[in-house]
């Protein structure tokens, strides 16, 4: 067994998942475990451009667990509340420009798309995310963005399963605070509703204690009189 892990770069906390390697090449124990995987099926075949680290955390409120460990990428874990992501970007590069890589072309380039899918360099707001976090790779802010065509899940066969399950995940997941109500506006209508009728409680709120402190008022100022 091994773990295609890079103890050089730790962040977070690495994960469990090992590669079973018991006989034959490096390359061929690689290939098989990496292999296309496309059982399952999608709802919804696009991914939209809420899709996103960011997002997966403050709308789904799924920690993200940064992790060396290839072989853990994409895998969610405690209930689907946290997905591990493997954010060494420059050793993905680094093996594309190998000649004798034990990873296959495909698989490396499908990688990296997963993390310019997820950490978009389009994204302002995703760029200073990331720029605010310590001892991540800093090539992920280099993954470039993937456009409209290329954000479906037909076109990602190494990782599809994976993506399948972390936008279930995703799609499935509803506010539980305030700050997710916020920037959950995957629902238009259901996000209006929702604050108009905050602003709507704040409102009644506030002219209810505007009228106790002037009923309060006018008895002390009756009583100030008699």
């Amino acid at each position: 067994m091994t773990e295609i892990e890079l103890n050089g770069i730790s962040a977070g906390l690495s994960g469990l998942t090992a590669v079973p390697w018991k006989s034959g090449s490096l390359n061929n124990a690689l290939a098989t475990y990496f292999c296309p995987q496309k059982t399952l099926q999608a709802d919804r075949p696009k991914l939209g451009k809420v899709f996103t680290a960011r997002n997966l955390n403050r709308i789904a409120g799924i920690e993200i667990r940064w992790t060396t460990n290839l072989a853990d990428h994409l895998r969610l874990v405690d209930d689907d509340q946290v997905v591990f992501i493997f954010h060494c970007a420059s050793f993905l590069q680094l093996q594309k420009g190998l000649d004798n890589s034990p990873f296959p072309a495909s698989f490396l380039q499908e990688t990296l798309d997963t993390l310019a899918l997820l950490f978009p360099s389009s994204d302002n707001e995703t760029t200073s995310w990331l720029k605010s976090i310590a001892k991540i790779d800093p090539r992920l802010l280099k993954c470039g963005s993937l456009r409209t065509r290329e954000r479906r899940l037909e076109n990602f066969n190494y990782w599809h399963d994976q993506l399948v399950i972390l936008k279930q995940a995703f799609d499935e997941s509803s506010p539980r605070n305030i700050s997710q109500w916020w920037f959950d506006r995957r629902n238009g209508v259901q996000w209006y509703t929702f604050w108009i009728a905050i602003l709507v409680f704040a409102v009644t709120i506030f002219f209810g204690v505007v009228q106790s402190v002037e009923g309060a008022l006018q008895v002390y100022l009756a009583y100030k009189s008699m």
